[in-house]
């Protein structure tokens, strides 16, 4: 999963970037137009107690890879995005919005004064415009060509839902639908995760940047935190952060609180193999079926899928090994339209 950061300049992104993935990349690089790359292996423990059990070779979490693109300052203070972020961001599957919701006077706000609601507006019509001059454009080409098909008709739904000043994400689309403007990569149909970035003056108290009633009112998901003072916690000694965060009243850690957030908005799930070669956590959208899911760990898999050996982590830990679950009934074959759950264990049995 490939997620972007996004935000006007000295929202705090890279800090966040920072907080959420333990790296160090350099904050305040606003000339920079080289991209901060990480990846963010998501904690699992269910991956560590069949490690426990298995003795594996390789472990493989599951991953997010998290890309932060500095601010064009060049481009125009008013935008958040240049045209080089534009280019980079069609490439992610998600996008989180860092909202800027801490003062501080050595550090301007490029459009004046902060004002969290404001920027959230903002960028979101940033997107929209984008993603309206593509339509546009194709729209025009199409009838210039006389093609007015099918797409034709779904890219003009699409013009007259911005136009009334809605994200593309909030426009309803079967899954056919979905597949015949997935090429164009719009910007405001990718699924959109706020992160407020606070001050430390607002631990504890109850949203004083407006944040959570936008959200609210948009229903978009928030997460809130403190960057600065997260990404200092994130590069301290692993044994030391908990007592650390217990005394600053930081609550759970925020990349969990992150990843959490995440997989609920993008319906995310993790199904697991396990063997002495490898124990590893898949990520899929809720609602695969059990082909495709064979599908994401080799192409292979999903061409020749013949059947699934099933049984649920939950079910496996109580009988104590794979021999067990099967003389309790917990292992199953499941066909190709099985929809995977979340913590199934799976062997594909497949032929090419």
């Amino acid at each position: 999963m490939k997620v972007g950061i996004i935000g006007f300049a000295r929202s705090g992104k890279t800090t966040v970037f920072n907080s959420l993935t333990g790296a160090r990349a350099e904050v305040g690089a606003f000339g920079s137009r080289e991209a901060n790359l990480a990846v963010l292996k998501v904690p699992d423990e269910r991956i560590d107690r069949l490690a426990e059990i298995y003795t594996p070779k390789k472990i493989t979490y599951a991953e997010f890879q998290f890309v932060d693109i500095a601010p064009d300052e060049a481009a125009g203070e008013e935008k958040a995005l240049s045209s080089a972020a534009l280019t980079a961001l069609r490439q992610v599957e998600a996008l989180v919005h860092v909202v800027r919701a801490f003062a501080n006077e050595n550090v301007m706000h490029p459009l004046g004064g902060v004002d969290a609601v404001r920027d959230c507006r903002s960028l979101e019509e940033e997107m929209q415009i984008d993603d309206l001059i593509i339509i546009e454009r194709r729209l025009e080409r199409m009838e210039k060509e006389n093609k007015k098909d099918r797409q034709f008709e779904l890219l003009g739904q699409c013009k007259a839902h911005i136009e009334a000043g809605k994200p593309l994400r909030t426009l309803e689309l079967s899954a056919q639908e979905e597949k015949e403007i997935a090429g164009f990569c719009f910007l405001s149909r990718k699924p959109l995760l706020l992160l407020g970035n606070y001050g430390d003056e607002a631990i504890g108290k109850d949203d004083p940047a407006g944040l959570l009633a936008y959200a609210a009112e948009t229903g978009q998901t928030l997460v809130e935190l403190c960057g600065a003072m997260e990404m200092e916690v994130s590069q301290l000694p692993e044994d030391e952060r908990a007592a650390f965060r217990e005394e600053l009243g930081l609550g759970e850690e925020s990349r969990t609180r992150f990843l959490k957030s995440a997989y609920a908005m993008l319906g995310l799930i993790s199904f697991l193999t396990a063997g002495e070669p490898e124990v590893r956590a898949w990520t899929i959208r809720k609602g695969t079926r059990a082909q495709d899911a064979a599908g994401v760990i080799h192409s292979d898999l999903a061409r020749g899928f013949i059947r699934a050996e099933v049984t649920h982590y939950d079910d496996f830990v109580k009988a104590g090994s794979m021999a067990k679950a099967k003389e309790a009934g917990h292992l199953r074959l499941e066909g190709k339209d099985y929809i995977v759950q979340d913590g199934d264990i799976m062997l594909i049995r497949f032929n090419v």
